[in-house]
């Protein structure tokens, strides 16, 4: 059976609350990115409403990479479009709501078949618990790389604190998707300031052409109804990068 690897869920949990700023975009906006996953072509569109912002700023492909689990490639991060427009009007951004998603460098190139992909989800339903425990090595490692990266970003050093995620329940099981709402609250310590931020995220599993990748949503939580919100939203997603490939 393929081992999972769930540590990937906390890679950029904190980067976007933690720098702001402005850039200038390098490249024009798209909404449709994509990637050549060993001999398959894989299309992710952006979220109704968003961009994909890694290819436009330097700075946010800069901070995602450097603060992604080793064992996996950042492919793309989405924002706001609101946001997107803020900064490349030279204006300070929110970063309030935002995607990513990544793949597992070991199986970028291999086919990832339909039993394997149920042998994944039954791994997760069953040691998930025990992956996402803050004080086990998985969640140990993801918050060392988190705080390597950020030192580097921050020019000082930057360290985080994960409250214990919670396991809010599957939201999407459909063929080749399966996907769970977490909560969390994070502290990030960088010199004089800390700031504290509550969470909610959401990991997928989606198979597409054969090859398995990682999808992610954050929203910054404030009352019950982001987490509906979030929800809806990464189910309307999935549902367009389905269509798409």
């Amino acid at each position: 059976m393929n081992k999972m690897k769930p540590l990937a869920i906390t890679a950029c949990v904190t980067i976007l609350f933690l720098v702001g700023g402005s850039a200038i975009a390098q490249t024009r906006k798209t909404e449709v990115t994509t990637f050549q996953l060993g001999n398959q072509l894989t299309v992710i569109p952006a979220p109704d409403g968003f961009e994909e912002a890694a290819s436009q700023f330097e700075f946010i492909k800069d901070h995602f990479s450097r603060t992604e689990v080793p064992d996996n490639d950042m492919l793309l991060v989405d924002l706001p479009r609101a946001d997107c427009d803020k900064l490349r009007a030279g204006e300070a951004a929110t970063f309030n709501f935002y995607t990513k998603v990544s793949v597992r460098k070991a199986i970028r190139d291999e086919d990832y078949s339909a039993e394997r992909f149920a042998d994944l989800v039954a791994t997760f339903k069953k040691t998930g618990s025990q992956a996402l425990d803050v004080n086990g090595q998985t969640m140990k490692d993801a918050v060392k790389q988190l705080d390597k990266g950020l030192t580097e970003i921050n020019k000082r050093e930057t360290k985080v604190a994960l409250s214990q995620p919670v396991n809010l329940g599957e939201f999407d099981t459909r063929p080749n998707v399966y996907g769970v709402i977490l909560m969390m609250t994070f502290t990030s310590k960088s010199g004089d300031t800390e700031v504290t931020t509550p969470l909610v995220a959401s990991l997928s599993y989606v198979r597409i052409k054969q090859r398995l990748i990682y999808v992610y949503t954050y929203r910054k939580y404030n009352s019950a109804t982001d987490v509906e919100v979030l929800r809806d939203f990464t189910r309307q997603w999935l549902t367009k990068i389905l269509a798409a490939n």
